[in-house]
């Protein structure tokens, strides 16, 4: 538990590069935690989501690194934030991308008032599922990885 007064936070990433196979929401995986407040926040690695253990405002964070494989016309990746299976409104961000060469990093960010037991979720879609188009992590020669996806949560 927290001291009084201190506010929850927590950081979340994907070292899993995940390209949706359908055109369908997918929530994205996450992984890892690197570094959080106690248990007001805690990562369900199962439901892909963050629980939310103490109410409160927040600032929600999310970049994803994109990406794609193959192909060269120019197609659009969503990123947005889901509470409760609930989409939160404009939360959502598009890139497009044309050449699989290209890399990007896309960000969105909310403030929501969130509740005790809520469920954080950062869903994904893409305009094509045969192009491999979504988030990719990348392990560079003597740096540290770039994960295909970071989430920061900050109590406000």
């Amino acid at each position: 538990m927290m001291a009084s007064g201190q506010k929850a936070f927590g950081q979340f990433s994907s070292t899993v590069t995940q390209r949706p196979i359908t055109m369908d929401a997918v929530k994205i995986v996450l992984d890892t935690h690197q570094d959080t407040s106690g248990d007001e926040l805690v990562a369900d690695f199962l439901k892909g989501g963050i629980i939310v253990n103490r109410a409160g405002t927040y600032l929600i964070i999310v970049g994803s690194q994109i990406g794609k494989l193959v192909g060269n016309k120019s197609r659009w990746i969503d990123f947005w934030i889901r509470v409760n299976d609930k989409d939160l409104p404009n939360s959502n961000v598009r890139s497009i991308l044309k050449d699989p060469d290209t890399k990007d990093v896309l960000v969105t960010q909310v403030v929501a008032h969130l509740n005790k037991g809520d469920m954080i979720n950062i869903m994904m879609t893409v305009e094509v599922a045969d192009e491999g188009l979504g988030i990719e992590a990348i392990q560079p020669d003597d740096e540290p990885l770039i994960p295909s996806m970071i989430l920061t949560v900050l109590q406000l």
